[in-house]
């Protein structure tokens, strides 16, 4: 249960999704979705094809069009890679666990503790420079380059 208390339903996704087994699993998590207020599909698998990022992503549509949420769990550090690579980590509300899943749809964040600032502890800002940015200065490559009169035949 989530914070707001409402039920959460549970899909496992246990199978590595290509192109022979895509509609069928669509089909099945169409089926477990329907009428689920908060849904979190486990991605129990360490590979994650485009395949399955673009079911999950219509997933995501479809709960959206009925007012629900999709999240994700992904407790394989790889699996989550590719989530975090391709960028649908935020998108797709990626967590290690159903538990932090869950909290994410909460906005509380996806489980990690918050960075702490030991007991007195300077909180440095970042400088910001003012005005245009400052060229580069280009240096030469050194032994690899050389002129083009000099190259051999």
């Amino acid at each position: 249960m989530s914070a707001d208390r409402t039920p959460v339903t549970v899909v496992p996704l246990d199978a590595v999704v290509d192109p022979e087994n895509e509609e069928t699993v669509e089909a099945e998590l169409r089926a477990l979705q329907a009428g689920a207020g908060v849904v979190v599909v486990h991605v129990r698998t360490r590979v994650v094809t485009p395949r399955a990022l673009h079911l999950l992503l219509r997933a995501r549509q479809r709960a959206a069009a009925e007012g629900g949420i999709l999240c994700v769990a992904a407790p394989d550090p790889a699996a989550r890679r590719i989530f975090h690579l391709t960028g649908l980590s935020r998108v797709l509300r990626v967590a290690a666990t159903v538990p932090g899943a869950v909290r994410r749809n909460a906005g509380a964040g996806c489980g990690h503790p918050p960075a702490a600032t030991p007991a007195g502890a300077r909180v440095i800002s970042p400088l910001r420079r003012t005005g245009p940015p400052r060229p580069r200065q280009v240096r030469p490559l050194g032994r690899f380059s050389r002129a083009r009169d000099s190259r051999r035949p």
